[in-house]
């Protein structure tokens, strides 16, 4: 494939996905969860329970933005902050039940409105997605590995 073919693929699908993540991102905000605090509920999820720090570290936010972050995510209920049993002197914030319910909730969500905009497709588009996932995830892969070095 000649390179200006790739950097046009490359542009056309940065758009589509960067298009698609917002849409599926969208009945969050209406929750009161933005995309930030998504992130941050998604990465305690995966993670935690985390000191503030670095729950600041793997968001790529400062310590001043996560601890604001943090307070609302507290207030919303959506975490609790207890204290680290290794060291009495900091905290670790974990995900709350509230807040993993409501990423339950936005995950059956989204993957419900994403599935009926896939059914919307016709059959030849949804077996072109269909064809393309596994390369997809390939692709999504590349990129978390590579970071995560």
């Amino acid at each position: 494939m000649a390179q200006q073919r790739v950097d046009e693929l490359a542009g056309g699908l940065r758009t589509a996905v960067n298009r698609l993540a917002h849409a599926l991102r969208s009945p969050a905000t209406s929750d009161g969860i933005t995309p930030t605090r998504l992130a941050a509920l998604v990465t305690l999820l995966k993670h935690g329970p985390l000191r503030p720090g670095d729950l600041a570290t793997r968001l790529n936010i400062t310590a001043a933005s996560a601890s604001r972050l943090i307070d609302v995510l507290l207030e919303g209920d959506w975490i609790r902050r207890e204290p680290d049993p290794d060291d009495r002197r900091a905290s670790l914030v974990s995900l709350s039940p509230h807040g993993a319910e409501a990423l339950d909730k936005l995950r059956r969500e989204g993957t419900g409105e994403l599935a009926a905009g896939i059914e919307a497709l016709p059959a030849d588009q949804r077996d072109a997605l269909a064809a393309a996932l596994p390369a997809l995830v390939a692709l999504a892969d590349h990129f978390t590995s590579s970071r995560q070095q």
